[in-house]
């Protein structure tokens, strides 16, 4: 760098000659830097000569005039270009509520487009508050009773699940005082079966035989896939009576299988959970 005389002034000729010889010399950083102080010890020197020469208003014009041309055509080129300013920042990117309410927008109309595609169907939840789950296992309730005429008058009554399972079930009488056999658990009072059981549980009789259970064809010892019938005869004249629960659980539902309405005869059921 030329030193300048005393209470010399640096043009804009002089800043651009001895920014030349500086990019030519090193490292664009360093020369930037040594230019800047350059211009600084100009403007130093300048201002302490227009402090004490008559035309210093005059000069100071000028000074100022060239400053801005320095700075827009010789200086800001070598500016950083790695940052934005504020007002193109705002103007080029969003904020992060702005794409938060662009996303939630989207997404928004996304379902809209999918729920007027699928009107015809219910959602989960819509499902779920419609339609009760179908039952694990079927409860319901038993009696059979009769002013018998004669000893061996036969009462009956009939059980149906309210569901058609894909087969027969393995069936079991459970009289009051016990015991509870392989297939069935709990009580009169909260009836339990396994897969593929029905267990008929008593809780009262009087004047009556075994209690005989039988598919709707007559066949012993086994049920219809949707239900069952109960038989029993009279050992007594006269007031006869048996009853009690029952629990049935099927290995599955039958495919498309219509379901069966309970029975409204003397015996009735009442699906369980």
């Amino acid at each position: 760098m030329q030193p300048r005389g005393a209470g010399a002034l640096w043009t804009r000729q002089d800043i651009t000659t001895e920014r030349k010889l500086l990019m030519s010399s090193g490292s664009p950083r360093r020369s930037l830097r040594r230019l800047i102080v350059a211009v600084v010890v100009g403007v130093m020197v300048g201002g302490g000569l227009m402090a004490v020469t008559p035309a210093g208003a005059e000069v100071s014009q000028s000074l100022a005039t060239s400053w801005k041309k320095i700075w827009k055509k010789e200086l800001r080129p070598l500016a950083d270009k790695r940052y934005y300013t504020k007002k193109k920042s705002d103007s080029t990117f969003a904020t992060k509520a702005e794409s938060a309410a662009a996303a939630a927008a989207a997404q928004s109309a996304a379902n809209s487009a999918t729920d007027s595609k699928l009107g015809s169907y219910y959602k989960k939840t819509e499902s779920d508050a419609r339609y009760a789950p179908t039952p694990t296992v079927i409860r319901g309730s038993w009696s059979m009773m009769d002013n018998a005429p004669a000893i061996g008058t036969y009462l009956s009554t009939d059980l149906n699940w309210g569901y058609t399972f894909t087969g027969p079930l393995t069936v079991h009488f459970v009289p009051a005082a016990g015991p509870v056999p392989a297939g069935c658990s709990g009580s009169v009072a909260a009836p339990g079966a396994d897969a593929g059981n029905l267990c008929v549980f008593a809780f009262g009789t009087s004047g009556v035989s075994a209690i005989d259970i039988r598919n709707v064809s007559n066949l012993a010892g086994t049920t219809a896939p949707f239900g069952a019938n109960l038989f029993a005869t009279s050992t007594v004249a006269g007031n006869v009576y048996a009853y009690g629960s029952w629990a049935a659980r099927g290995t599955g539902l039958a495919a498309g299988a219509p379901r069966v309405t309970p029975s409204q005869g003397s015996g009735s059921t009442v699906p369980g959970q």
